[in-house]
């Protein structure tokens, strides 16, 4: 029969058809059967539009830059840069079958050829010398994808020589995360830094934004003062009338009575320098208490010690309260002194340190009600501002700070147990869910360390974990590893 010779035949049409595969979301089913999928079809394509670019075939445009002509296809341009596809539709080609003509200031044509091998292929070399001229025309020409992987080329080339050019060409090109580790960088590597030609070559008011950085790591402020006197000195008949403006930067009181005296001794800049703007340290009298907290500077990482929030003893309910505690104010005094609150009180909540201010978010309040909602604190002007609502409200969740952006990972709201994340971007004052965990974690352990984020332990409906996984924010992927020797719940870590 008709139908038992189509059965017959369904072994041989498998075979045939071997080099296709089903397709791993649901296929959908008709009357003429179940739609399947070859895996190496974009890759096939892509190869031949290679092929066609190489050998110069079906152009129907050229791109003319710095006066030279190179035959494209426009289809395919536009297809890959929002730019293009812009000018074609503002511009779109004549009906005659004349040639289309695509003009482009501001990239040279050896800039402009990689990038369309890149199209084509989706690999490009880049290198040190040509990797702003690079970005500036993935920036122009709108290549998001290409413009992520200049950014992780540059991050990969941060050093003490070029951390300063890295920093101030990022910011300029609005490459957040880039300038953020080469901030990082710099304020890690400062003693390191301030020896370069990028340091001496600073104009004063760049010199004066890196010397006010909170968290540049000195250890001694004695290396910040030898900095400036070497800046000084590299110029000393334009820079002396600078001088005062940039020891304005340097934490006075920090310095060290005989050290002061010692360099007195020494180049007849430092002592120029010593005698006209250190004369409180070397006069005797030293701040304590308030006085001394009124004229500190911080430095480093590890200048404050700040609470905020949590349940207040008498009444139970929840605290907008922030207190901070200096040591290295006075320590024979170890003074709490009560910063600005919060605008509602919050128990179980989240808070981190980033970009020069406090986030707190999520907990719960008086009333029992589970937040999304978030604040800032800047202490600069000790105020909060408010940030939007995280995109899920959760209590007792983990929070993490990567380059710059901040993690909330798990917790609960109300009666459900969470395994989501969000990441806040504090650049663009956004929230954006990513993967979740493969595991619902309350009250778990977070921390972060060389680029990742790591979940520990934690419970969930009354179980504990010993469980481990990381999270890889370039692949988005979270991966099991190495479990804890014992199951823990409430535990804290530190990197």
């Amino acid at each position: 029969m008709p139908r038992s010779k189509h059965l017959g035949t369904r072994k041989s049409l498998t075979s045939d058809f071997s080099e296709y595969t089903m397709s791993t979301s649901d296929p959908v089913v008709s009357a003429a059967g179940s739609v399947v999928s070859d895996p190496q079809h974009s890759q096939k394509l892509l190869k031949a539009l290679r092929s066609f670019w190489i050998e110069q075939c079906f152009q129907d445009a050229v791109l003319v830059l710095e006066g030279e002509k190179i035959p494209v296809q426009k289809n395919i341009l536009a297809a890959a840069s929002p730019y293009i596809r812009t000018k074609l539709n503002y511009n779109p080609p004549k009906e005659d079958g004349s040639m289309y003509t695509i003009e482009l200031q501001g990239i040279s044509v050896t800039i402009m050829k990689q990038i369309l091998d890149y199209i084509f292929s989706g690999e490009i070399s880049l290198s040190e010398d040509t990797i702003q001229d690079m970005v500036q025309a993935a920036d122009l020409l709108l290549l998001t994808d290409l413009k992520s992987l200049c950014c992780q080329f540059l991050e990969s080339c941060i050093a003490a020589e070029n951390c300063i050019g890295i920093r101030l060409f990022s910011l300029h090109y609005c490459l957040h995360h880039v300038h953020h580790a080469a901030t990082d960088f710099l304020q890690t590597h400062f003693c390191d830094v301030a020896v370069t030609e990028e340091f001496r070559e600073l104009p004063p008011d760049r010199l004066c934004e890196i010397l006010s950085m909170d968290k540049l790591n000195v250890g001694n402020e004695k290396h910040v003062l030898e900095a400036v006197v070497r800046w000084l000195g590299h110029d000393l008949e334009e820079r002396r009338v600078h001088m005062k403006e940039v020891m304005s930067s340097v934490w006075i009181q920090g310095l060290d009575q005989g050290y002061l005296r010692e360099q007195m001794l020494g180049e007849p800049l430092m002592r120029e320098v010593i005698r006209e703007y250190c004369n409180a340290p070397l006069g005797g009298a030293t701040l304590q208490g308030e006085a001394l907290l009124a004229a500190f500077k911080p430095r480093g990482y590890s200048e404050c010690i700040v609470t905020v929030g949590g349940e207040e003893r008498v009444t139970r309910k929840p605290s907008a309260m922030i207190r901070c505690m200096c040591p290295l104010y006075d320590p024979n005094r170890q003074l709490w002194i009560e910063l600005e609150p919060m605008s509602i009180g919050r128990i179980g909540h989240g808070v981190l340190a980033a970009e020069g201010h406090l986030f707190v978010m999520g907990g719960m309040d008086e009333t029992k009600t589970v937040l999304s909602s978030g604040e800032k604190y800047d202490p600069n002007t000790n105020t909060w501002t408010p940030i939007p609502s995280m995109k899920q409200a959760r209590q007792n969740f983990g929070v993490a700070e990567l380059d710059g952006m901040i993690y909330v990972l798990g917790g609960e709201e109300e009666d459900m147990e969470l395994l989501t994340v969000e990441v806040f971007d504090p650049h663009y004052n956004t929230w954006t869910t990513q993967t979740s965990m493969t595991m619902v974690r309350k009250v778990g352990c977070y921390a972060t360390m060389k680029k990742k984020i790591y979940a520990m332990g934690g419970g969930s409906y009354g179980k504990l974990y010993d469980s481990v996984e990381s999270y890889d924010p370039k692949t988005q992927q979270w991966t099991a590893i190495c479990p804890l020797k014992e199951r823990r719940y409430i535990i804290k870590s530190v990197v």
